[in-house]
């Protein structure tokens, strides 16, 4: 520890005035922010200061988007507010994952570690003891939300893009259901070759910021308007998209006006331009989603944030 101290010092006089003043600026800081941070002692706190830059500021109605509303009661210790507006009542936790949560941050915390190490629901629910329902439905929460942050990008730079395909699954349903096709195990591909209607297609797009979208458009291979539908405003003027040799892109670029690079037929690249960041994003997504979540049902597929 001395050492690294000495050495601390070192690099310390070696600054300029300047560079020490902002060094010790900086310092200043985020102690300031670590104090911050320490004195929240309630979810609601945490929520409101991230809307507010005063905690004494009301938040808008997750309803009507208003901001005239006057306090309406407590219920578990969280504010409650009525919108003077469209008269309903609400609470900051309203249109989050905290919403209507009986356990406390630190199980919530607990349980996005899980998740990011991709551990199974069962072995979730286990570590932050909380029921196997309760360990889905937290997920779900989960994943929603990340998809709708995942709507709100826009790529820029060079934008790589291809389709990757998931087996039609109609894992989870038991009851009062039809299957509308001959059952197999799980594992075992689709009785049709090629790229049938038993095959989910999720066109993916990432740049080499490691930005990415991924969207399920249609079953079989995708045309123009299923591309259009999943990818059109995704993208910043200006862009390079790189793709496969499939002319559906072609439309995509020059709606979204982007400079369009060609992947020809039995080509790995096009002079500097490849597709590989697309293609290993979609190694990344199988395995996720086929190795540690065991397949997922397809009305699932579409909430699971492809990052």
């Amino acid at each position: 520890m001395t050492d690294r101290i000495s050495i601390i010092k070192q690099m310390y006089l070696s600054l300029t005035d300047k560079e020490r003043l902002d060094f010790l600026s900086y310092l200043k800081d985020s102690k300031e922010d670590n104090n911050e941070l320490k004195s929240f002692n309630s979810i609601k706190e945490l929520i409101l200061k991230h809307n507010h830059t005063n905690l004494n500021d009301r938040p808008s109605c997750p309803h009507c988007r208003s901001l005239i509303m006057v306090k309406n009661g407590h219920k578990d210790g969280n504010q409650r507010y009525k919108c003077k507006d469209c008269h309903k009542t609400f609470a900051i936790t309203n249109n989050t994952i905290l919403f209507s949560t009986k356990k406390s941050i630190t199980v919530w915390q607990k349980f996005c570690e899980c998740l990011l190490n991709k551990f199974s629901l069962r072995k979730c629910a286990l570590i932050c003891k909380i029921n196997l329902h309760t360990a889905f439905n937290w997920r779900h929460k989960i994943l929603d939300a990340l998809q709708n942050m995942q709507s709100e990008v826009k790529l820029n730079g060079v934008i790589q893009s291809d389709e990757t395909y998931f087996p039609l699954s109609f894992k989870g349903h038991h009851k009062h259901f039809i299957l509308p096709r001959s059952s197999r195990k799980r594992g075992h591909s689709s009785t049709v070759r090629g790229l049938s209607k038993e095959l989910v297609c999720v066109p993916c797009t990432v740049n080499l910021n490691g930005l990415s979208v991924g969207v399920i458009s249609n079953l079989g291979k995708p045309n123009v308007f299923n591309l259009e539908k999943a990818l059109n405003h995704k993208f910043e003027s200006g862009s390079i998209l790189v793709t496969d040799s499939f002319k559906a892109y072609q439309k995509i670029a020059f709606e979204n006006d982007l400079t369009h690079i060609r992947i020809h037929k039995g080509k790995h690249s096009n002079g500097s331009f490849n597709i590989q960041t697309v293609n290993s994003y979609h190694t990344g997504l199988k395995r996720m989603i086929e190795h540690n979540f065991r397949g997922v049902a397809t009305k699932y597929l579409m909430t699971f944030p492809h990052i």
